[in-house]
């Protein structure tokens, strides 16, 4: 699948954009603070409705302006057309009826009601400096890496994270509104409710995140080697509510069930089996730690605290590292993202290089573009003359395009 044209409304500095590019490397090139990475994000946002910048979608509104709109015109791998539009608009906008701030969804000229039946159509992966933070900053930006790749490749799974969310605000709305020494047996038969609901979804999710994390490991690990010359190995772990881990790890283990998991995945009786084990010990976690959640109102323990951890020579990343070592394990998770796609899902990703290029060297840009031959690039630099052989290496038999971007204008070279 590759992107035919691109069209922008009220989105940051974009008025109005309607742009048609080509099939293979398109280089945006120009001065800083023209447009550049807001024309990428427009693109990112089209496919996978949020942003890699915010998570505001009322930042993406042009001042002045009641909505947004990012839509794409694509070709599919057997040549047929697709057209994605997503947008947002705030309660002042004509577009809302109830007076309410919403999202605007239209795949095919069709309205999508449910953002998992958006997701993966068209798959972007973008590596941008925003992304250092997946290594260096709060489990949330960890959390959100691991959660967009898992949408992408199961959006069932993005229904799994809406209905937790949901179920874990109820509680936390009861937990806010109980009283000092309301201890009833009332109280604790809705606690169990919402606890038993969330243990359950839990589970899922927790199945689901373990695999992806091992399959990210792996594949990140091998090409942190292939970039740092072996000097220093990259690993990544699974941090969830303590027990549940040691407890899965070992199912699989005692039941030589490990290889069927990490590929084709587990039959429906040892599926059933391995969650129950694992709701089990997550409702057990949460009931132990009700009289602390009561006394401070909030939901202390659950997997909405999940992280992974990113290790160099088994010391964490967070902690210990350089910013060029940072810099090189987030290229190496993307490059894993980039093969996780390709190994799940049939059609090539795009990809997005938002400003990456200047903080690259000549080995590390050569390790990126190389995992994408013949896939659309999108690539933003002030510089166009600095990527020439990057470009020679992955443009195939479709010649590069250059734009230049200047105050929200986008010109292209003949």
């Amino acid at each position: 699948m590759f992107i035919r044209s691109i069209h922008l409304e009220n989105f940051r500095n974009y008025g109005r954009l309607d742009l048609d590019v080509g099939p293979s490397v398109n280089i945006f090139y120009g001065n800083n603070a023209q447009g550049k990475t807001n024309l990428v994000e427009g693109i990112y946002v089209a496919s996978s409705i949020t942003s890699h910048r915010t998570s505001k979608d009322s930042d993406l509104i042009r001042f002045g302006s009641n909505e947004y709109k990012t839509s794409l015109d694509l070709i599919d791998d057997d040549g047929s057309n697709v057209s994605l539009t997503a947008g947002y608009y705030n309660e002042k906008s004509s577009i809302s009826r109830s007076g309410k701030a919403g999202r605007l969804l239209i795949r095919d000229n069709a309205p999508v009601d449910k953002i998992s039946e958006y997701i993966g159509t068209c798959n972007i992966v973008i590596f941008a400096p925003e992304d250092l933070n997946i290594v260096k900053n709060a489990p949330s930006f960890r959390r959100k890496f691991l959660n967009t790749l898992i949408s992408k490749i199961s959006p069932s799974y993005f229904n799994l994270l809406t209905n937790y969310s949901r179920l874990l605000a109820q509680k936390n709305a009861l937990l806010k509104s109980i009283k000092p020494n309301d201890k009833t047996q009332f109280l604790d038969e809705q606690l169990n409710f919402w606890d038993f609901s969330l243990a359950d979804l839990s589970a899922e999710i927790i199945l689901k995140r373990y695999k992806y994390v091992k399959l990210i490991s792996d594949i990140a690990s091998k090409h942190h080697k292939s970039i740092s010359g072996g000097k220093e190995n990259l690993s990544i772990e699974y941090s969830t509510i303590f027990g549940v881990v040691g407890a899965l790890e070992s199912f699989l283990t005692e039941n030589s069930k490990y290889d069927e998991y990490m590929s084709k995945g587990l039959s429906e009786g040892d599926y059933a089996r391995i969650k129950g084990i694992v709701s089990d010990l997550v409702l057990a976690k949460l009931k132990s730690v009700r009289n602390y959640d009561i006394e401070k109102r909030i939901s202390s323990v659950g997997i909405h605290r999940d992280d992974i951890v990113i290790k160099l020579d088994e010391l964490p990343m967070k902690n210990f590292s350089s910013q060029g070592q940072q810099r090189t394990a987030a290229l190496a998770l993307k490059l894993a993202e980039l093969e996780i796609i390709k190994m799940f899902v049939s059609s090539t990703p795009i990809l997005i290089l938002d400003d990456v290029f200047s903080e690259l060297d000549k080995s590390r840009r050569f390790s990126l573009v190389s995992a994408m031959k013949g896939a659309q690039i999108f690539i933003t630099c002030t510089d166009k003359n600095m990527i020439g052989e990057e470009i020679d290496a992955i443009g195939g038999s479709n010649k590069a395009e250059f734009y230049l971007v200047d105050s929200g204008v986008i010109t292209k070279e003949d």
